[in-house]
C-alpha cells in the first residue's frame, strides 16, 4: 500500500482518481451508492471516458469542506488523538484510491495498532435521522472507510460526524479482510469491463440518465428495427406499464389528498382512528421592484400535507 501527498489542485486530483476507483466510489460497485453519487453504470462511462465528472460544487460541499478541520479538531480532542491532514492511499494489488480526510498517529487506549484513518460528515439533522440507522452511517459511508482502510494498509478507523451543527457522534471500525477481499473482487470486475467495452445494466438514476443525455447528445433523424433484440419487447413494456402506473398513483394522490381536505376544512391539523395530517403552508410573495424597469416576480401561496399512520393530538 503507498501513500502520497494529496494533489494540489482539483484537475490533478481528478486526473489520478480516473485512473481508479475512489473510495466514496466503492459503494456502487456493491449497490448502495447515495442517491447524489454516480451508479455503477454512470461510473463505467465515467472511468471509460465517455462522460465527464459532474460538477459537485455548491453550499453542501463548500461547508463540508470547512467543517472538515473543526470535526478532526473536536473528534482528536474528545478521544485524546493526534491527527494530520490525510494523504492519497493507493492500493498495491488493485485499481483503488482512496483521498484520506485525516490520518490519527496512535490510539492512546491501545486498543488499536498503529495509525487509523479519520473520515469527516458534516450532516443534517433529518439526513442523520433518515440514513444513519441502527446506531451507524450508512452503507455507502461505511463501504467508503473499509476501502480507505483497504487502501492505506491502517487496520482501524473512525467516522466523525458533526450532526446538526452542535452533535459531535464518533463511529469507531477495524478492518474487514474479508469485505476487502471482495472489494478487490468487484474493483477487478469493474475494470476489466471498462476494457471489455462491457457496462453493467442501466438503472433508474440520475446519474444514469446525465450520462445517457452526454452519450446520445444528438440524437439521428432516422429509424432502428430492434426485432431481433429479446430485450426490446421487455423493456417497452416495462415502461409502458409503469407509465400508467405512474399516471393512476399521480391521479390517486390528487383524489385521495383533495378527500383528505374536504375533511380537514380550514384546520390545520386534524387525527383521529390512528392518524394524523398536517398542514404546513408558504406563503404568497406579491411581486415587487428590483432594478428600474425590472421586476422579481412573487409567488403563489402552497400547502404540503404531511399524513402519518398514528394517532396525535394536535
Amino acid at each position: 500500500m503507498s501513500l502520497i501527498p494529496m494533489p494540489a489542485s482539483r484537475a490533478e486530483w481528478l486526473a489520478l482518481r480516473r485512473q481508479r476507483i475512489g473510495a466514496s466510489e466503492v459503494g456502487a460497485l456493491f449497490g448502495v451508492q447515495a442517491p447524489f453519487q454516480q451508479s455503477a453504470f454512470a461510473l463505467h462511462h465515467i472511468k471509460a471516458g465517455a462522460a465527464e465528472e459532474p460538477d459537485i460544487s455548491g453550499p453542501r460541499l463548500t461547508w463540508g469542506l470547512k467543517l472538515e478541520e473543526v470535526i478532526a479538531t473536536a473528534a482528536a480532542e474528545e478521544k485524546g488523538w493526534t491527527v494530520r491532514r490525510g494523504r492519497y492511499a493507493v492500493c498495491d494489488t488493485c485499481r483503488l484510491g482512496a483521498s484520506l480526510d485525516f490520518e490519527i498517529e496512535a490510539d492512546p487506549t491501545g486498543k488499536n495498532f498503529g495509525p487509523g484513518v479519520m473520515e469527516t460528515k458534516n450532516v443534517d439533522w433529518l439526513q442523520h435521522r433518515r440514513a444513519w440507522t441502527e446506531g451507524e452511517p450508512p452503507p455507502h459511508i461505511l463501504m467508503q472507510l473499509q476501502a480507505q482502510l483497504m487502501a492505506s494498509g491502517y487496520t482501524w478507523g473512525v467516522v466523525a460526524g458533526l450532526v446538526g451543527g452542535n452533535d459531535l457522534q464518533i463511529y469507531p471500525y477495524t478492518a474487514m479482510p474479508a469485505l476487502h477481499a471482495e472489494i478487490k473482487e468487484r474493483v477487478d470486475e469493474f475494470w476489466r469491463r471498462v476494457a471489455e467495452n462491457d457496462p453493467p445494466p442501466v438503472d433508474g438514476s440520475e446519474s444514469a440518465s446525465r450520462v445517457l443525455a452526454t452519450l446520445y447528445a444528438e440524437p439521428v433523424d432516422d429509424v432502428i428495427d430492434l426485432s431481433e433484440s429479446n430485450e426490446w419487447p421487455e423493456a417497452v413494456a416495462a415502461f409502458i406499464a409503469a407509465t400508467t402506473a405512474k399516471k393512476q398513483a399521480q391521479e390517486d394522490y390528487a383524489d385521495s389528498k383533495n378527500r383528505v381536505i374536504s375533511l380537514m376544512g380550514a384546520h390545520k391539523r386534524a387525527y383521529g382512528s390512528g392518524y394524523s395530517v398536517s398542514t404546513a403552508i408558504t406563503p404568497a410573495k406579491p411581486d415587487r421592484p428590483a432594478a428600474p424597469g425590472e421586476i422579481i416576480k412573487g409567488r403563489a401561496e402552497t400547502r404540503r400535507y404531511t399524513a402519518k399512520a398514528q394517532e396525535s393530538a394536535a
